[in-house]
């Protein structure tokens, strides 16, 4: 990706005190993406991404599949394997850089892989888990919906099927494809820029 560059080289220059934190909630968006996908990565880090700034936050990109491996669904204990492995190599990473003084003091290396957990489990769970619904809140499903696209994914498909007790609904999203505010802005203007600017731009416009 044209102008995206790799964490050393972010962390060299003089940047906001939560650029760690913001690095690490878009490698978190690029891991569960990865995931949805059936993507095995097999090495999580910093190190194997490439970040470009997106209005105030940034995108992630992977660069290194070498020990990737894609299928028709990961497992959990795969999933797993992925977050801690990131985990343990992020605050390696932020350790060295604090050692090379390129990280603000006030950082805590610990914190911030804690945070990528953190992260990726909030979002895995509001695109994969299944809600139960009464036969007067079917305007629910249309709120999981909205709340899908304001954190940048498109819902193509809801699998639903009745509870055992016959008197609920459980929905839940199948089919899930990220860029929701990039594609909605592309069709309305034209323009093609990152998720985090088409989502402003989006809002600028119905303010306008």
């Amino acid at each position: 990706r044209q102008f995206s560059l790799p964490y050393r080289a972010l962390f060299a220059r003089n940047l906001q005190p939560d650029t760690a934190e913001r690095l690490i909630d878009a490698l978190a968006v690029l891991l569960v993406r990865l995931h949805l996908a059936g993507f095995y990565w097999g090495d999580v880090s910093l190190s194997n991404v490439l970040f470009l700034r997106d209005a105030d936050a940034f995108s992630a990109f992977l660069v290194d599949a070498e020990t990737g491996d894609l299928q028709v669904q990961l497992t959990d204990g795969q999933r797993e394997y992925d977050i801690d492995l990131a985990r343990t190599n992020i605050i390696g990473e932020l350790m060295d850089l604090a050692s090379g003084r390129l990280l603000p003091s006030d950082v805590d290396e610990i914190e911030v892989g804690n945070r990528l957990v953190d992260r990726y489990h909030s979002l895995w769970s509001a695109l994969t888990d299944t809600d139960k619904f009464g036969p007067d809140e079917m305007w629910k499903i249309e709120q999981r919906v909205n709340k899908l696209n304001d954190l940048g994914f498109d819902v193509d498909e809801l699998e639903m099927k009745t509870a055992e007790d016959g008197k609920r609904v459980l929905v839940r999203p199948r089919v899930v494809d990220a860029g929701y505010a990039n594609r909605k802005l592309l069709r309305l203007t034209g323009l093609d820029v990152q998720e985090n600017q088409a989502r402003r731009l989006l809002n600028d416009l119905d303010a306008y």
